[in-house]
């Protein structure tokens, strides 16, 4: 036996395999690094799990925080609107009308005519904007703006319009919120970059997800005798598997909350490309 042969052969292996675990030990080690990871940027991170989403601004938007309440409506706010029979209830804080005619508004609410009749007979129309077709409901659903940004996910301020076959309006339910008082002084927030960035930190878009639009708004999750705490937040619109989830994230303290709707791709029925998007 060549002893000298065997004693290279052996040595080589050793070598190879030291080699070998040593480059498992440093890819592991660049793999766990958090400041090799943090190299990558936010559009890195969603190519690689499929993400899909529309142009963003990286710019910060400003916002307040204030407190409002739902409003009652006097006889004098619905006197001169024309074409409907009008029941005030809930206190006088909700109107419930009955158009004489039907009105043509498509699924968007963009119609001439519809337009015209939401400017010109429903209370503070103009105040209102388009957020929702739901086909199987046959409804849409119009949010209050305050401050130039709507309300999100709040009866205290929205009107649904009930459609026939036709997606005509042939009755419709109002709220509308009163003046509102400022806790904190308009400041700058984060932009809708960074809000997304926060949503997919927080592990709440999942791998070939869409993200249909970013809106800037108002919600509220506080009470108070004086009313109801409004804080600016980004909301994510998000499509996976058929399924529609909107996420939201405060734009002051990025936190982030998942307020489901679980709607389905034909139930949703429209784009929703009118709303407010990102600024």
């Amino acid at each position: 036996m060549d002893w000298r042969k065997t004693q290279l052969i052996f040595i080589l292996t050793l070598l190879i395999l030291n080699i070998f675990l040593t480059v498992i030990f440093f890819t592991k080690q660049l793999s766990d690094d958090p400041d090799t990871l943090g190299n990558e940027t936010l559009e890195e991170r969603l190519k690689a799990d499929n993400i899909t989403h529309p142009e963003l601004s990286s710019k910060p938007t400003s916002g307040a925080i204030f407190t409002t309440e739902r409003a009652a409506f006097t006889p004098k706010d619905v006197s001169d609107l024309t074409g409907q029979s009008l029941t005030l209830k809930d206190n006088n804080k909700q109107i419930f009308s009955v158009l004489q005619s039907p009105v043509k508004a498509g699924k968007k609410g963009n119609n001439p005519e519809f337009q015209k009749f939401l400017e010109t007979e429903v209370y503070r129309g103009e105040s209102y904007e388009f957020w929702d077709y739901d086909k199987e409901a046959q409804t849409l659903t119009f949010n209050q703006l305050i401050n130039n940004n709507m309300v999100l996910f709040d009866e205290a301020g929205q009107i649904t319009f009930y459609l026939d076959e036709d997606d005509r309006v042939v009755s419709y339910e109002q709220t509308w919120m009163s003046k509102q008082d400022d806790l904190k002084e308009k400041t700058n927030l984060m932009s809708a970059t960074d809000a997304l960035e926060a949503v997919y930190q927080h592990g709440e878009l999942k791998q070939d997800s869409d993200v249909v639009s970013a809106t800037f708004g108002y919600y509220t999750t506080v009470q108070l005798p004086s009313g109801n705490v409004y804080f600016p937040v980004w909301c994510f619109e998000v499509k996976h598997s058929g399924k529609i989830n909107y996420v939201l994230v405060n734009a002051k303290d990025e936190q982030v909350i998942n307020q489901s709707e679980n709607k389905t791709t034909t139930e949703q029925g429209a784009e929703l490309s009118s709303r407010q998007k990102t600024k």
